[in-house]
């Protein structure tokens, strides 16, 4: 509060300072190039006087995240004639961009006020620079705010204001577009970089980039757009500023894939205009990312194997308050072992399992006479998936598991495929279905995500007959992972399943998986 009120006494003298020699009215009239504002010889105006022309927009204070009312200037002229209290300018083709309601000032020239004391003036030096880069920006348009608020986040991404100032950015950016959106791609090259690019890149391993300004003072912010070889569209980061000379980025890993990727550099300049630097959107720098050998897809490189062991309960009756025997319930284990490939072969894996289940039907008692039905299967599987990435980057993969076990009947078989869409550890959506020889089916929908960095979110529905083949049953499930380090996850799991609405209960599961 202390920081916010010294903030506030700083700015106070320059904006009665501002009031003191800037009149200020309105637009009321645009006619034939002329404009009318709503200020005359009352508030000290004279022929000649300077008019400004400028829009109101809504900014939050980088400092105190308090809502600020700002502006964008729109034209400018002198005083044609003045008149009582209403004046006339000329001016000319920029009248088009003027609109009844536009705020309208005219300079009076009057004694200056007295400056800041030092009282005022005292803030922390990182504060400081904020406050100031935000004052300079008073009557800028929006594309020198911008490229401003870029150099100073290019400059100090770890800045405690970063992340107030991208989303003031992000405001400023949809003003922009709103305001003059972009036609066709800017494609002109403004400035020169040094860059030497690599005509190969190694797959799934990050590609680090470097530039070199060789006028530091002609660019006020960098970006990297890139893309997977093919795609339409290109995603972008802005690049960080190292010792003013040094602009540097990373492309993701997930981008570095066969057959290539491509990238170019836009730039800002300290008055907004934007343009190129190295490459364009239709001519970008190419990158060639080749298929690794076989055996290298098969080398034992650090966290491609992964071992899972996972338990889960699944109750059908533990809340059916009928009287009587309805035990319905299913346990199932399993032990996998995956390894992942780079390629369109993705991962590989095998692993053992199994089934243990009682009842399976939603109205019957059991009794000595209709005794409880049982299953059980002790099953191994062999696994693999294959993926890929659409044009735009999207990725999708298949895959599915061959089973055969043992069971009460004897020797078994069974079945599972799958389809996501999306990233495996981040947000996708899977479409699943298994079925097992004496145990039964399921058929399920799973939607996962990744809302923190340590931590995978899933949730599920899903229909099922097992554990006897029995009556078809809905299972409603979520099931969180915890990424306890890079090596080690604890999972837990929690799911309600039904017959119908009488016979229904209450399921739970954990698990632990290791990587190296």
């Amino acid at each position: 509060m202390k920081r916010a009120l010294l903030i506030l006494a700083m700015l106070a003298p320059a904006a009665a300072h501002a009031d003191d020699e800037i009149a200020k009215g309105t637009v009321i009239k645009i006619e034939a190039g002329e404009v009318y504002v709503s200020i005359g010889r009352d508030k000290g105006v004279e022929a000649g006087s300077a008019l400004r022309i400028k829009r109101a927009i809504a900014l939050h204070h980088p400092v105190t995240k308090a809502a600020v009312d700002d502006w964008i200037p729109v034209a400018s002229a002198s005083v044609t004639e003045p008149g009582a209290v209403m004046s006339r300018a000329v001016i000319g083709d920029e009248a088009a961009q003027i609109q009844v309601g536009d705020i309208a000032e005219i300079y009076i020239d009057r004694p200056d006020a007295p400056p800041p004391t030092p009282e005022q003036q005292h803030v922390d030096p990182q504060t400081a620079e904020v406050l100031g880069i935000f004052a300079s920006q008073v009557g800028k348009s929006l594309d020198e705010r911008i490229a401003a608020w870029e150099r100073y986040l290019s400059m100090r991404p770890g800045s405690p204001f970063a992340p107030g100032i991208r989303h003031e950015l992000d405001e400023l950016h949809s003003l922009r577009e709103q305001l003059n959106p972009p036609k066709t791609p800017r494609e002109a090259a403004i400035v020169h970089v040094d860059h030497a690019s690599a005509p190969t890149a190694a797959q799934g391993e990050p590609l680090a980039l470097v530039f070199v300004l060789d006028h530091p003072e002609r660019v006020a912010s960098a970006y990297l757009h890139y893309r997977p070889r093919g795609a339409k569209s290109y995603r972008s980061v802005l690049l960080v500023r190292e010792h003013d000379i040094y602009l540097r980025g990373t492309v993701p890993a997930d981008i570095v894939a066969p057959p290539g990727l491509d990238y170019f550099v836009e730039v800002s300049r300290p008055d907004g205009r934007q343009g190129v630097a190295l490459g364009t959107a239709r001519d970008p720098i190419a990158v060639t990312v080749e298929e690794p050998p076989l055996l290298d897809k098969l080398a034992p490189l650090p966290m491609r194997s992964g071992v899972r062991l996972a338990f889960d309960y699944l109750d059908f009756g533990n809340l059916d308050s009928r009287s009587g025997d309805r035990t319905d319930r299913l346990i199932h284990a399993t032990t996998d072992f995956t390894y992942r490939l780079p390629g369109h072969v993705e991962s590989v894996g095998v692993g053992y399992g199994v089934y243990a289940g009682q009842g399976g039907y939603a109205n019957e008692t059991w009794t000595p006479d209709n005794p409880m039905p049982r299953s059980g299967f002790h099953y191994g599987y062999a696994d693999v998936e294959v993926g890929d990435r659409t044009p735009d980057g999207v990725h999708y993969s298949a895959g599915g598991q061959l089973i055969a076990g043992v069971g009460r009947n004897g020797f078994g078989m069974g079945v599972e495929g799958r389809v996501r869409v999306g990233e495996r550890e981040g947000t996708n959506l899977a479409l699943i279905g298994r079925t097992i020889d004496s145990v039964g089916w399921l058929s399920e929908v799973r939607f996962g995500t990744r809302p923190l960095q340590q931590m995978l979110l899933g949730v599920s529905v899903g229909a099922t007959n097992q554990p006897n083949d029995g009556d078809v049953g809905v299972k409603l499930g979520t099931e969180v992972e915890l990424l306890a380090s890079d090596n080690a996850s604890i999972l837990l799991r929690g799911s309600w399943q039904g017959r119908t609405i009488d016979h229904g209960g209450l399921g739970a599961g954990a698990g632990l998986g290791f990587r190296w």
